[in-house]
């Protein structure tokens, strides 16, 4: 290997790489493993407080039996009949034809150790009106037997109620309760059997202050469906299987709104088939997410710390070999050591500032380090304070890249491209052939290419 020095050099470096990816993997089980601890804190908030809530109903749901008699074969007599008397149980779901529903949200950060968590109260007032259905017997001569009809009202977690719900059916004060066991919504008030004639238009008012964690979501099952929703929190991300119509968002908070017919929603049908099956149900939310995720942000950092490390390491040996320079692999891995340690900081500081302000803390602190470092490697202040610029860029550039996800790949692909350049125009005047050691003299390459007039293109000169 001392017959190829820069071979030797390269090799060396590369081990040097590989052997960092090892701290590297352990900054990002830190990182994950902080990113749980976060996960578990919100999830102890949403235990005390409420979790992610979604809004369902109201929708009125009318149990009732049905008496008919089925014709049935006698068991051992040939072409022998009789009829026996069978009951069904049923269920008549009858949904609102309008629901336009106004809703209030306002947000609280509490901490769970130094964990922020965001949670939320709001108002909800909500304005409809039912068409009752008249329910037909499935079978010919079928008797049919009403039970005790019922408005049903679901929240994902009832413990989020601030107050019983306030329901106005038909001009007459409901008492809303806890619904019966069968029920497929929590929230029950009982409806006037009589009130439920064919054709009776049933007017209704709702209006609950409830609680929760995260998210926010409604199940558009009217026959027409609107929500308008206003918040002082900046950062919305819409979600669910329908976005808003119209929606404003500024510094001071946001409002959108929302309008969902059922002949686009498949919601109706959905719910009715939940008993059975299952199904989800289609909805749409809105979640109060932080849009600067310190974790989030430093695992994508760490992602791309392999690429920040080789380009560091590139720009030295490059000059290295450009103003003959001689750093010692210890001081590359010392060097290294101090590019990874950069991420851990960062994850450190954001924890407890603002990630800007940590990025920028924690970059100042390894450049300053790095550059007091490298006056001694290189031999005075001027190469360290051009090598220090050098890790300005590359930090300014990875700072770019990660403020900036949707540009992350065309940023990252100008970095690579620019320092490629960077390197082709350092080292063009290079002669490779001495510096790699090689037996070839570098005159003696074009000659023994060439050949004489007539001669094979196979054959040397």
């Amino acid at each position: 290997m001392h017959k190829y020095p820069l071979l030797s050099k390269l090799l060396l470096i590369g081990f040097l790489m590989a052997l960092l990816a090892i701290p590297l993997s352990l900054v990002r089980d830190v990182i994950a493993e902080r990113t749980a601890n976060r996960y578990n804190a919100t999830q102890e908030v949403a235990r005390a407080h409420a979790g992610p809530q979604t809004i369902t109903g109201p929708v009125l749901w009318l149990p009732y039996t049905e008496t008919f008699l089925r014709t049935v074969k006698v068991d051992g007599q040939v072409g022998q009949t009789r009829e026996e008397l069978v009951t069904e149980e049923r269920v008549s779901i009858q949904f609102p034809q309008t629901l336009d529903t106004t809703s209030q949200l306002a947000t609280e950060t509490r901490l769970r150790g130094i964990f922020p968590v965001t949670v939320y109260t709001s108002q909800h007032a909500s304005r409809g009106r039912f068409v009752w259905k008249e329910v037909l017997p499935h079978h010919r001569g079928g008797q049919i037997a009403f039970g005790q009809p019922l408005l049903l009202v679901g929240v994902s977690d009832a413990r989020g109620l601030l107050a019983a719900p306030q329901l106005r059916l038909a001009g007459a004060v409901l008492p809303v309760q806890q619904a019966p066991g069968s029920s497929p919504l929590p929230l029950a008030a009982q409806v006037n059997l009589a009130q439920l004639k064919p054709g009776a238009v049933l007017d209704f008012d709702l209006n609950f202050d409830l609680a929760g964690t995260g998210r926010i979501g409604w199940v558009p099952l009217a026959d027409e469906n609107s929500v308008t929703l206003t918040s002082p929190w900046p950062h919305p991300s819409f979600g669910g299987d329908f976005l808003p119509r119209t929606r404003r968002i500024s510094a001071s908070g946001f409002e959108a709104t929302w309008r969902v017919p059922s002949l686009s929603s498949r919601a109706q049908t959905q719910f009715a088939q939940a008993g059975k099956e299952r199904a989800p149900v289609e909805q749409f939310s809105v979640g109060l997410e932080d849009p600067v995720d310190v974790y989030r942000l430093t695992e994508r950092a760490t992602k791309y710390a392999g690429m920040f490390i080789v380009l560091t390491f590139a720009a030295f040996f490059v000059l290295e070999m450009v103003k003959r320079w001689r750093i010692h692999p210890m001081q590359y891995l010392m060097i290294g050591a101090a590019l990874v340690l950069f991420f851990l900081l960062v994850l450190s500081l954001s924890e407890h500032l603002s990630f800007a302000l940590a990025y920028g803390l924690a970059s100042t602190a390894c450049i300053a380090l790095l550059a007091h470092y490298l006056r001694h490697v290189l031999g005075g202040w001027r190469p360290g304070l051009a090598m220090s610029a050098l890790l300005v860029a590359l930090y300014g550039v990875l700072y770019g890249i990660l403020v900036s996800e949707d540009n992350a790949l065309m940023m990252g692909s100008l970095l690579l491209f620019g320092v490629l350049a960077a390197i082709m125009v350092a080292t063009r005047k290079i002669d490779w052939y001495n510096v790699m050691g090689s037996d070839v003299p570098p005159a003696a390459a074009p000659h023994a290419a060439r050949r004489t007039p007539g001669q094979h293109p196979g054959a040397l000169a």
